[in-house]
């Protein structure tokens, strides 16, 4: 299982770092190694504490997950004889269900986004005084407010993680949460501009194509299906062997169906993926 190995090469990073840690700290000199050890405490324990609440949320989501698509399963037999009535449960039982999937996914990434940091950063020294604003930290809060759904202070901590750290190796994850946030408060037309500002400006980033697939979910939700469309036919085109060309294909599959039903006026799309 993929969330098993992830896992296991998290344990593996941690041993790693901490077996390498005599050639980091180098030459011993007094009160240096004390404060080093110190310091690669407050990450492995920084480390251990979020990476234990997305597993914890992972697990929860699934359970959930599980539970209403049994529920889907008992409504399509019932069905049969109350079509309508049931028809609406499956409808608002696949939102539920597409919602869940979503979030799910965020905690993938989030996991998938601390293996690679983690793996590669060497500890950071610690800076004298408040600590609360500094990269790692205020990175890290970021990404709990947003987890605990805390929308509105999870931005604020990305924009203020962005206005102080933009030449960091965080900032276009920190660009990207800041567009999520947005998303999870269905503030749509500001989420697609936050996503675009990692595509412009963070071009070799591995979120880009996470940043396009949610453009062309948050026109989705808006139900421009045309702009939708083209967003997500960039994410196949673009990056075909990718997770987010899988989920891409998904909901280009949905849209044909709802366009099908209802064929909408043509009309040319407002805007076009560049």
């Amino acid at each position: 299982m993929r969330f098993t190995q992830i896992i296991g090469t998290i344990l593996l990073a941690s041993l790693f770092l901490i077996t390498s840690f005599h050639s980091f700290a180098g030459p011993a000199r007094p009160g240096r190694l004390e404060q080093d050890i110190a310091d690669l405490r407050r990450i492995q324990e920084s480390n251990a504490r979020i990476l234990a609440e997305t597993v914890q949320n992972i697990n929860l989501l699934r359970q959930e997950m599980q539970e209403l698509k049994g529920a889907v399963q008992e409504a399509k037999h019932f069905g049969e004889e109350e079509s309508q009535k049931n028809e609406r449960l499956l409808r608002e039982f696949d939102y539920r269900v597409t919602g869940m999937e979503e979030r799910l996914s965020l905690y993938g990434n989030q996991l998938d986004e601390f293996l690679s940091k983690s793996s590669k950063a060497a500890p950071a020294p610690r800076v004298k005084g408040n600590t609360d604003d500094d990269e790692d930290s205020l990175y890290r809060r970021g990404l709990a407010e947003l987890n605990t759904q805390n929308y509105k202070s999870a931005i604020q901590s990305f924009d203020l993680f962005l206005k102080k750290y933009i030449k960091s190796s965080l900032a276009d994850n920190a660009q990207y949460w800041k567009g999520e946030a947005l998303y999870a408060l269905k503030d749509y037309p500001n989420a697609i501009l936050e996503f675009q500002k990692v595509v412009k400006r963070f071009t070799g980033s591995e979120k880009v194509s996470g940043a396009i697939l949610k453009q062309g979910y948050s026109f989705y939700e808006m139900k421009n299906y045309l702009d939708a469309k083209a967003f997500l036919q960039k994410v196949v085109n673009d990056f075909p062997r990718s997770d987010e060309a899988v989920q891409a294909k998904e909901r280009i599959h949905k849209i044909d169906q709802l366009l099908a039903k209802a064929p909408p006026p043509a009309a040319v799309p407002t805007s076009l993926p560049r």
